[in-house]
């Protein structure tokens, strides 16, 4: 592997949002690109593995962000390219944000009070109502993809779509950090991946992350070359990261 790259920027650049992620990662917008620093410690990490397994899923580019290791201001973090195609007239608008500006209410409190099948249907047919957009797919991709990397703050503020004037399109598949039990409580001494993987839970819709997915497996076309992802992972560096990823890529390929 080569040395991680190393980038000083000034705290004027820095990105102060709300959202109701569990972490307050500090973030930089420069040069059309995002920088985040390492907030539980592996977010990085996490976020590189993601994109090699999003790299051999038959997904487009333009479907997910792609994630680099970087050194920030000293600290551990990551780099990933803008995401808006023309950033002079795209914006995008988180659901969370598109449903509290209609109906002035907390999308996540809403469908908590619901069946998880329920608040993914209720989900879709908000979009769908709101902009015209079917996301089924996109929910469908995004929750495979969370189911194998176990993100466990995969909050409303991290599905969005990109408007430009009167059109809309899905955001790509973005900010994976808080997964491979980055997060979490692990010591190798007194549990092992497969205990660790048993206390971890998803943020949106059913706590198991199983559900989640197989509900929308119909829609999914994310689909795994398990051969190209081996073989890349052969020569990434061990982690805690890189070890939950593999327990669960075997778990999924043997199901």
């Amino acid at each position: 592997m080569c040395d991680i790259p190393i980038i000083n920027i000034d705290d004027n650049y820095i990105v102060r949002d709300k959202s109701t992620s569990d972490g307050s990662q500090i973030k930089y917008n420069y040069e059309n690109k995002w920088y985040k620093i390492d907030n539980f410690g592996g977010e990085g990490e996490a976020e590189c593995l993601a994109s090699l397994v999003l790299e051999c899923s038959g997904l487009p580019l333009e479907d997910f962000v792609h994630y680099d290791k970087m050194m920030i201001n000293g600290s551990l973090g990551c780099v990933s390219d803008e995401f808006r195609r023309d950033t002079e007239n795209e914006s995008f608008i988180s659901f969370y944000r598109l449903y509290k500006n209609i109906n002035g209410r907390d999308l996540a409190e809403v469908t908590s009070r619901m069946d998880y099948d329920d608040a993914i249907s209720y989900v879709i047919d908000f979009i769908q109502k709101s902009v015209g957009l079917d996301v089924h797919e996109y929910l469908a991709n995004t929750l495979f993809l969370d189911e194998i990397i176990l993100n466990t703050d995969r909050h409303f503020n991290n599905y969005g779509i990109i408007m430009n004037k009167d059109s809309y399109r899905t955001a790509p598949i973005f900010d994976n950090g808080k997964s491979l039990l980055v997060g979490c409580e692990y010591n190798p001494e007194l549990n092992s991946i497969a205990d660790s993987v048993k206390q971890v839970y998803s943020k949106t819709f059913s706590a198991d992350f199983g559900f989640n997915s197989r509900y929308l497996k119909k829609y999914r076309t994310m689909q795994l070359d398990f051969e190209m992802l081996y073989s890349r992972l052969k020569d990434y560096p061990d982690s805690i990261q890189k070890k939950a990823l593999m327990y669960q890529l075997n778990k999924i390929e043997s199901r």
